[in-house]
């Protein structure tokens, strides 16, 4: 099925008020060392954040955070807000929450680790990922939760992966019962890392999906969010069981395709394959599926771009 298809709707297409998803570790445009942690001093945890808030805020903002971000997911998750007409928002691990027409500064930061912009690299002890975006909520650069998705009645549609969800749970979880109702999760193996609160509001996915719209596990989210957009309808009764309830009977219809069991290989053997196929082809994309499919590789897509920017690096070096 093409990622974009969607079958025929109903004439009225307001499916939801609010879409909300993660942004993206690949974007439009690499941002310079000051926009990153790396530029930061290793500090306590609040002593850093005030000083990432203090350099942002010095930053240019002269680009719609809509802009920024790049890769099939984030496109997925734009295009079921244009859908759904729907607000966006981006889950933002360097602003907090921020509405996609918003002119933002170009960043490089995210709070999950093995990154060279991992902010919990900065941070001396433990890093808190939930207090991390509270402190963001409460500075100029993030929109607050209750201004973003606090008024209408509509449907309110997340998308998630574990660190994220990890970042954000708790100022979910703290919403009224009003706005906890209209909230629809999606996301692989979340209920671990959400408060209990939430487990309701997330919606029955599984690999199933992969039969319905194939993808990586990078973009589980965002492809769950997308096909959930295409099965509910317009305004009218949005009743959280029947919405599931209609998810349930599309995954009914189809069986898990087997995954195939892929080697897993070190990142200098990685970086060796990488290197070598740069000899014929460039980009992220490329290379990864040819590693998957030709050399039966297993890389997971945020590390491979990890070790791909490690390579080109290496390779403008030499």
């Amino acid at each position: 099925m093409n990622a974009l298809k969607q079958p025929p709707q109903p004439a009225v297409t307001k499916r939801a008020d609010v879409v909300v998803t993660i942004c993206t570790f690949r974007k439009q445009a690499r941002p310079g060392v000051q926009s990153t942690p790396a530029s930061l001093p290793i500090d306590t945890q609040d002593k850093v954040q005030a000083a990432w808030i203090e350099r942002v805020q010095k930053l240019p903002s002269n680009v719609a955070a809509g802009e920024i971000y790049a890769g099939r997911g984030f496109s997925l998750a734009a295009r079921a807000s244009e859908i759904a007409s729907a607000k966006l928002y981006i889950l933002s691990a360097g602003l907090g929450l921020i509405a996609a027409d918003r002119k933002v500064p170009l960043y490089g930061l995210t709070v999950s680790t093995g990154h060279s912009d991992s902010i919990a690299a900065r941070v001396s002890g433990e890093f808190d990922a939930g207090a991390w975006f509270a402190g963001l909520q409460t500075s100029p650069l993030s929109d607050r939760w209750v201004d973003a998705v606090g008024q209408g009645s509509g449907r309110i549609l997340i998308a998630l992966t574990r660190p994220y969800a990890q970042m954000v749970g708790e100022s979910l979880a703290a919403l009224s019962p009003q706005v906890l109702v209209r909230l629809r999760i999606f996301g692989a193996s979340l209920a671990s890392v959400l408060p209990p609160a939430l487990h309701p509001a997330l919606a029955p996915y599984d690999a199933r999906l992969e039969a319905i719209l194939p993808g990586t596990r990078s973009d589980f989210s965002q492809r769950a969010l997308y096909h959930f957009v295409g099965l509910v309808a317009g305004d009218g009764q949005q009743d959280r069981h029947a919405d599931y309830g209609a998810v349930t009977s599309a995954l009914l219809k189809v069986t898990a395709p087997e995954r195939p069991r892929r080697p897993r290989r070190s990142d200098a053997e990685l970086l060796e394959l990488i290197a070598a196929r740069m000899q014929s082809q460039l980009g992220v994309a490329h290379i990864l599926r040819a590693l998957r499919n030709e050399e039966g590789v297993a890389c997971e897509q945020s590390r491979f771009s990890r070790l791909y920017r490690i390579a080109l690096q290496k390779r403008e070096a030499a």
